[in-house]
C-alpha cells in the first residue's frame, strides 16, 4: 500500500483530477484507491480522518464543482506547476471554509429566483 499521508495530494487526485506531478486526469474513487494500492474503504477512512470526505466537502459552503471545472479548463492551457498552484489555492479556500455549513435552502431559493428572471427575460 502506498502511504496515504498527504491530504493535499489526495484532495487533488480525488476531487480535482490532478496527479502529484500536476497532470490532469479525472479518476473515480476505485481508480484512486487502486493507485494507492488500498481499498476504497481505506481511502474513505483516510478522507474522513482528514475532513476531506465527500460528506464533509458536500456539506461545506464551498463551490467544489466550480473549482473542478476551473481546473479542467485550466489544464488545457496551463502547465503542471500552475495547476498545482491553483490546486493549492483551492485547497486553502476549502480549509478556510471548513465548519461553514452549506445553506441548501438558500441555494435552492437563489436558483429559483434566477430561473424566474431567465424566464422573464
Amino acid at each position: 500500500m502506498r502511504l496515504l499521508s498527504d491530504p493535499f495530494e489526495l484532495f487533488c487526485r480525488y476531487y480535482l483530477g490532478l496527479s502529484p506531478g500536476g497532470v490532469y486526469r479525472f479518476l473515480n474513487g476505485n481508480q484512486v484507491a487502486q493507485y494507492y494500492n488500498c481499498t476504497v474503504e481505506d481511502l474513505m477512512d483516510y478522507l474522513k480522518q482528514h475532513r476531506i470526505d465527500p460528506d464533509t466537502v458536500l456539506n461545506t459552503d464551498f463551490p467544489l464543482a466550480r473549482y473542478q471545472i476551473a481546473v479542467q479548463l485550466a489544464a488545457r492551457e496551463r502547465g503542471a506547476e500552475d495547476l498545482l498552484q491553483l490546486a493549492g489555492r483551492i485547497f486553502s479556500e476549502f480549509h478556510a471554509r471548513l465548519g461553514t455549513a452549506r445553506d441548501w435552502i438558500g441555494e435552492i431559493e437563489r436558483e429559483r429566483v434566477e430561473e424566474e428572471a431567465r424566464r422573464r427575460a
